[in-house]
């Protein structure tokens, strides 16, 4: 029986009515379900079909009839537009040329001569534009005055993108800036190659932003010795920059910052094209001092010490991206050091770092959200002895992670936190590789600290971190020999296997975790882990947000998966 109010109105009807609803509840739905939703009655429609319209992707459907007819009803419901053939805009112009009227994002498919003006009519029929995409494909001595004098006047666009651009102009750039007004906001030019090709210094750029001293013969020590004044030349607002898989060289990357001195972010992603000198770091944070998100993940040409000054450099470092770099025991110690306030921390399959220094990282950083270092192999014995090394004296034997009173207070960054103890308590995503490595450690750690006091230690540490979302931990017990058989009072009969280190089962600890209700997701596949029926139960029981379990496989799990199917469906299993 339908809900009719005596009116003859569905209540519904003045529910979906409101469009912060409407949004939130589609945010849950594919794009077949709304269009069922805008099919309901006219009411429903009216709310559910600016929802369909507002994002558009561009391809084959454009060719269909149907849609063009649809085209051109709802163009102007559209607010996002992305386009990646080279005839879509010309399609869209030949059913309406009054279209696509209040977009607030556009991306464009490449420009070339042949569709210049289609493209600058419709950057013209926008002139409320925040977001804009070009991609610019032909003879770079070809012209687009046109595009680019559209491309002026949007006097509201705060994000410009020039990605994959194999031959963009400098000169266009610069023509691009220097009429720009204060609202822009972001520039990217990912996967950008500068003239001259392929390590395009980009003189006509550069000319007239870095003192002589700098450009000239002198060495970069003799360049800093000296107060370099930056030529006064127009300043911009841009706070957000990216260079992904940029060609150039890096006198290009400082000639920007000058321009941009209230830059925030800067990715530097896959620039393996780009050679940094030693005297990059202090180079760049002198004309860029405000840098608080840096991304130099997948860059080949820094060694650790300057990645290490590059951190020194930026001591208000929030987010700090490092993937498959050479990031190393330097630049961890760097962290520590200098960015307290760290927030997101990405080192991702970055080698030979010493456990003790990360458990100085986790001690000190406060502000740790996010842990992102697969493939990154910590020593638990020796976080341990670093952990309690100002504790009791050796002689005293093995500490209890969370109740020993002796336990040292240290200071860092304004902050108090207790010796041994992680401070990150605010830390939502962890993901780590915890092992074991008796050849590592001196004889008096392997007796204060052996696998199964290590084991305990991560898992009370772990069970600190209440609000966890996210936990991808590997473990393997290394070089353990006679030290394996000392976990007291579970019966556990061979202990040098993998399986018994960190194995998520309960004979091993598991119970400690109980606080991290708010886990989400848990990922077991970096470790041989020994979670049956009873693991899982206790896991549903007691992790009541948990949705997402990677690492288990039907063919090996088989028990497991058939229990989560038929008592908790919820519980998406991810075997990849």
């Amino acid at each position: 029986m339908s809900i009719v109010s005596i009116s003859g109105q569905d209540p519904r009807d003045k529910v979906f009515a409101l469009p912060e609803i409407c949004e939130r509840i589609s945010r849950s739905l594919d794009r077949k379900a709304i269009t069922s939703c805008s099919r309901v009655s006219r009411a429903w429609n009216a709310s559910w079909l600016p929802i369909l319209w507002h994002t558009i992707d561009a391809g084959k459907q454009w060719h269909q009839p149907a849609f063009l007819d649809a085209l051109g009803r709802h163009g102007d419901l559209i607010r996002i537009l992305k386009c990646s053939r080279y005839d879509d805009i010309s399609l869209l112009f030949s059913v309406d040329a009054a279209i696509c009227r209040n977009l607030i994002t556009l991306v464009l498919p490449k420009t070339t001569l042949a569709n210049e003006a289609d493209h600058v009519r419709l950057l013209q029929q926008n002139p409320h534009l925040h977001n804009l995409s070009l991609s610019i494909h032909d003879d770079p001595s070809s012209s687009y005055a046109r595009l680019i004098e559209a491309v002026c006047e949007l006097r509201f666009l705060r994000r410009l993108a020039f990605d994959e651009n194999k031959t963009l102009q400098v000169s266009t750039l610069e023509t691009i800036l220097s009429k720009r007004n204060g609202s822009l906001q972001e520039l990217s030019l990912k996967g950008t190659y500068f003239i001259k090709h392929p390590f395009g210094s980009a003189e006509e750029f550069a000319s007239g932003l870095l003192a002589a001293s700098d450009l000239a013969g002198q060495t970069s020590a003799e360049a800093l010795s000296k107060d370099i004044k930056i030529e006064s030349k127009e300043s911009f607002g841009i706070r957000s920059l990216c260079m992904d898989s940029v060609t150039c060289m890096q006198d290009l990357v400082l000639n920007l910052g000058s321009r941009f001195p209230l830059l925030n972010r800067l990715s530097l992603r896959e620039s393996a094209e780009v050679y940094f000198s030693k005297d990059f770091p202090a180079r760049l944070a002198k004309r860029c001092p405000k840098i608080k998100h840096l991304d130099i993940s997948c860059s080949e040409d820094m060694d650790d010490a300057t990645i290490a000054s590059l951190i020194a450099s930026f001591p208000s470092l929030q987010t700090f991206h490092a993937a498959e770099t050479r990031f190393g025991n330097k630049s961890l110690m760097a962290l520590v050091e200098y960015c307290g306030g760290l927030t997101v921390l990405d080192i991702n399959t970055t080698y030979g770092i010493q456990g003790e220094i990360v458990q100085q990282l986790l001690e000190r950083c406060w502000g740790l959200r996010k842990l992102e270092g697969w493939d990154v192999s910590v020593n638990v014995g020796k976080m341990m002895a670093e952990a309690y090394k100002s504790g009791r004296a050796a002689s005293a034997g093995p500490v209890v992670a969370h109740t020993d009173s002796s336990i040292l207070r240290t200071k860092h960054s304004n902050h108090q936190g207790l010796r041994g103890q992680w401070a990150c308590l605010e830390l939502e995503s962890l993901v780590l590789r915890f092992d074991y490595d008796s050849s590592e450690m001196t004889e008096d750690e392997k007796r204060l600290y052996p696998p199964s006091l290590a084991r305990r230690f991560v898992y009370e540490q772990l069970s600190k971190l209440k609000k966890l979302k996210y936990l991808a931990i590997g473990a393997t017990l290394l070089n353990n020999g006679e030290h394996g058989s000392d976990f007291e009072g579970e019966g556990d009969k061979d202990e040098t296997s993998d399986s018994i280190w960190i194995d998520f089962s309960l004979r091993s600890g598991l119970a400690l975790l109980v606080p991290l209700t708010d886990l989400h997701t848990l990922c077991l596949s970096a470790i041989d882990h020994a979670v049956e029926v009873p693991e899982i139960v206790w896991m549903s029981k007691n992790w009541p947000n948990l949705r997402t379990i990677e690492g288990l496989y039907e063919d090996d799990d088989e028990q497991v998966v058939q229990w989560l199917r038929e008592s908790r469906p919820d519980i998406e299993i991810d075997e990849e």
